[in-house]
Order: structure tokens, then C-alpha cells, then sequence
């Protein structure tokens, strides 16, 4: 009884945040480049015209992010068709907010969903392993409070469809690897997996800036430690026998899932070479580095989320190598080894992705998205372990502090559900205007970065209103 009455208050909770995050979601601004992907912007066409990217090797042809096609794909036909057909049932403008939020709040429950299986080692939803932690996770999601320092879901939407939607999509692709090989557990419908895995891999691959490098750093690292493994338990005599049979020996599944994406990856990388918006910004390699631990400093420091997950997850890692040395907790040791060993070399690695004048010193938030995946995972998997493995006595202490984290990153998570006001009021005063070029009364960003000076600068906005049938007609706009 008492089990069934906490599993309903965890399920309880869950449903609530979530619901709180989605009014969150709905009180964002729309960002400056989503008229860009949606209207679209000649720019951004060539790559509707060529999925593949193919163009830049055979017209030696430098366009707008040619190896992220499926993330343009997706938010154009999103945005052209979800806003037209919510208003069925509520106004024009509101329909745009509430497609923004929809989007979110799926991405975000997709990710919870993934990773809470991987720390759970279910498949289940329904499991009381799996709610756990589900529970442990939710609030790590941030919506305002430390959401600039380590936020997963993006408050721009533009932002949403090219991280936190590869990202999503990224899990999915290796959450049969993980359950194999992590949690020793066969993956159901092998054949679906395999005829299916391919075409997820190519979409993987040809979305969002982090993807490539991701999946190139994670196999390595796969290879590497089942390398060291078999030559550490081989009975070979000599090390280039040994060295040749550990990896001989690597298992066929380890290729299946892992080559045929590394080389997709490669291609990726190969034509993201000639993204013109990387070959705008030319900021020396050396310069960039020199950068790079101003940026770790106030990434990591700033704010207190980064800190209160180092400070637990310190406490865990200790009390897992001081008291629970069994298996399992061996086996979530070595995972933090490698978890710290990924996040070094790709930290090393971003400067090399190129500059943004919105990330001066390389380090952002969504550039560190599959670092902060990789904690918030460890800290699910080592909270679970322990909660599973502690006697009641000691759940006495530990448990107390694990709800004082979740509370600490629950109640920093402020509301601020009017963050858009000035935006629809706008909105609403361009779609109520009877004039061709409309004068703002109030200085909001509408659609915009920046405040819009000059009226000819709204046209490609102009012309998204006018899809999303918020005006009757184009209407450019401009602020005082």
C-alpha cells in the first residue's frame, strides 16, 4: 500500500512539472531566425534542393549548413502546418505560441523518456525504476532559472529543432547499443532495428551542429575501452598478438551500430566544411583556444546548478567506491571514468567547430548539451543504484538530501509567464492595422533579435505573418 502511494505521488509529480514546464514553454518569444527556415530565406533553399548535401563536392558549392537538412526540413514543415492547423481552435497568434510550446514539451518528455530508460534499464514506462528516475531528471530540466548555464531545452525554438531535437534523435539511435551492452539486455524487434537503424542513422547524422562529432567521440571511445578489455582478459602470448586479437574479436553488433554511422559522420563533417556561416567568422584556431578556459570558468561557475550536480555528484561517486565495490557499482564507476574522458575531448574539440559572435569564449550552453546529458544520465544512474542498494537506515540520511537538490533546482526554475507580452501585444497591433508599414508603439522584439529600424528589414517576417494568416495581407513593420 505504501509502495502504490508513493509510486502515485513520484507519477503525480512528474505530471505536474511537466505541465509547469509547458506554460513555461508557452511564455517564450519567438526568435529572430525563424522566418529564415519557414518562409524560406533564399539562403537557406539550396538546402531543400539537395538533401544530401552532395552539391558542395561536385559544384564546389559553400551554402547555408548543407550537412543539417532533416532539422530545416522538419521546422519548415512544422511551422507551415501545425500553427494553420491549431487554428481550429484558437486565434492566429496564439496558435504560433502554443506550436512552439507543443514542440518543446514533446522533445522534452522524448528525452526524459530515453534517458530514464537507460538509467532505469527498462523499457517500461510504467516501472517503478523507470518513475524514479524520471523524478530524479525532470527538474534538471530547465526552463528559466539556470536554463542559460545548463539548459536542454532551448527557450528559442529555432534553437529546439537543431540540439535538443538531434540530441533526442541521437539517443534513440544508440539506446539498443546502451541496453546490450550497458545493461546486458537484447533489444526487442532486431529486425525492425535492422532495417530501420540506417535511414535513423542518416537523419542522425545530417541534424543539428553537435551530432558528427558526438557519434565519432563516443564510438572511439566504445572501441577503445572493448580494445583494452579483450587485451587485458586475452591469454595470448605477446602484444601485437594480443593487440591484433582484441580487436579482432570485437563483437559484429559493435560494427552494425557503430561503422555505418562514423561514416555518415564523417561525411557530415566532410561538407559541414562548407557552411558559410562557419567560413563568415574567421577567428584563428590559436585565438579560440586561448578562449576556451575563460569559457569552462563561468559556464561551470556562474550559476549554482552546475555546482549543487558536481558537489552530488561527488558524494555519490564517493560512497559508491567507499561502500558498494560490487559489480554494478564497478561497472557505474568506470562509466563516470569515461564519461569525464568524453567531456575532456570534446570540450578540446569545440573550438574547432568555429566561431559565433553569441559565443565569445567557444563554451555555451548548447554547445555543452551532450555534456550536460552525460551528468544529468550519471547522476539518475548513481542516484538509483544507491537508493536501490542502501538499507533502510541509511535511506534515512541520503534521501533528505537527494530531495533537497530536486527542490533546489525545482523552486530556481521561476515561472515568468510573461516573458512574450510585449511581443503579442505587437503582434496584435500589426495584424489590427489597416496601414502597409506599421509603426510600433512599444520597442518588443517581434520575430527579431534586435529592434527593427528600418521597415524593409521586416519582409521576411512580413511574409511569415502573412502564412500564419496573423495579417490579411504583407504588412513590413518597425520599431520607434
Amino acid at each position: 500500500m505504501i509502495r502504490k502511494l508513493i509510486y502515485i505521488i513520484l507519477f503525480l509529480f512528474i505530471l505536474a512539472d511537466t505541465g509547469y514546464s509547458f506554460l513555461q514553454h508557452l511564455s517564450q518569444s519567438l526568435d529572430g531566425d525563424m522566418s529564415e527556415t519557414i518562409v524560406p530565406k533564399n539562403s537557406i533553399k539550396p538546402i531543400f534542393d539537395c538533401p544530401s548535401g552532395i552539391d558542395v563536392i561536385l559544384k564546389k558549392q559553400a551554402y547555408h549548413n548543407p550537412n543539417r537538412f532533416f532539422s530545416h526540413w522538419t521546422y519548415n514543415k512544422y511551422f507551415n502546418s501545425i500553427p494553420l492547423l491549431l487554428q481550429k481552435f484558437v486565434e492566429p497568434i496564439d496558435s504560433v505560441y502554443l506550436s512552439c510550446a507543443i514542440l518543446k514539451i514533446i522533445v522534452q518528455v522524448v528525452l526524459i523518456i530515453l534517458l530514464s530508460m537507460i538509467i532505469s534499464g527498462t523499457l517500461n514506462v510504467l516501472k517503478m525504476d523507470f518513475i524514479i528516475a524520471a523524478v530524479l531528471i525532470t527538474p534538471l530540466f530547465q526552463t528559466n532559472g539556470y536554463q542559460n548555464y545548463m539548459g536542454i531545452i532551448d527557450p528559442s525554438i529555432t534553437y529546439t529543432f537543431f540540439y535538443a531535437l538531434p540530441s533526442a534523435l541521437l539517443i534513440l539511435y544508440f539506446l539498443p547499443f546502451i541496453f546490450r551492452f550497458y545493461h546486458k539486455k537484447l533489444p526487442l524487434l532486431k529486425i525492425s532495428i535492422a532495417i530501420l537503424w540506417i535511414p535513423l542513422a542518416i537523419m542522425v547524422c545530417l541534424s543539428g551542429p553537435l551530432n558528427p562529432a558526438i557519434i565519432l567521440i563516443f564510438s572511439m571511445l566504445v572501441f577503445l575501452k572493448k580494445i583494452i578489455d579483450n587485451y587485458i582478459h586475452s591469454n595470448l602470448k605477446g602484444t601485437v598478438k594480443r593487440a591484433a586479437n582484441a580487436f579482432k574479436i570485437i563483437p559484429r553488433s559493435y560494427w552494425l551500430y557503430l561503422l555505418p554511422i562514423c561514416i555518415l559522420s564523417l561525411y557530415s563533417i566532410f561538407i559541414g566544411t562548407y557552411n558559410i556561416s562557419t567560413i563568415a567568422y574567421q577567428i584563428s584556431i590559436g585565438e579560440l583556444y586561448s578562449r576556451l578556459p575563460e569559457g569552462i570558468y563561468y559556464q561551470f561557475t556562474q550559476k549554482l546548478g552546475f555546482p549543487i550536480l558536481f558537489i552530488i555528484l561527488t558524494i555519490n561517486t564517493l560512497i559508491i567506491h567507499y561502500k558498494y565495490r560490487n559489480n554494478e557499482g564497478n561497472r557505474i564507476l568506470i562509466t563516470l571514468k569515461w564519461v569525464g574522458i568524453f567531456a575532456l575531448i570534446y570540450i578540446l574539440l569545440l573550438p574547432l567547430g568555429g566561431y559565433r559572435d553569441y559565443r565569445f569564449n567557444v563554451l555555451r550552453y548548447d554547445t555543452i548539451m551532450p555534456i550536460t546529458l552525460s551528468l544529468i544520465l550519471f547522476f539518475g544512474i548513481s542516484t538509483l543504484f544507491l537508493l536501490k542498494t542502501m538499507s533502510n537506515k541509511q535511506k534515512t540520511w541520503y534521501i533528505p538530501i537527494i530531495v533537497a537538490v530536486l527542490f533546489i533546482f525545482t523552486y530556481s526554475d521561476k515561472a515568468m509567464f510573461n516573458k512574450n507580452n510585449c511581443e503579442r501585444i505587437a503582434l496584435k497591433e500589426i495584424s489590427m492595422s489597416k496601414e502597409k508599414i506599421v509603426q510600433l508603439k512599444d520597442d518588443c522584439k517581434v520575430l527579431s533579435w534586435d529592434l527593427i529600424i528600418k521597415p524593409e528589414d521586416s519582409d521576411l517576417n512580413a511574409q511569415l505573418l502573412y502564412i500564419w494568416r496573423i495579417t490579411k495581407e504583407k504588412k513590413l513593420y518597425y520599431n520607434k
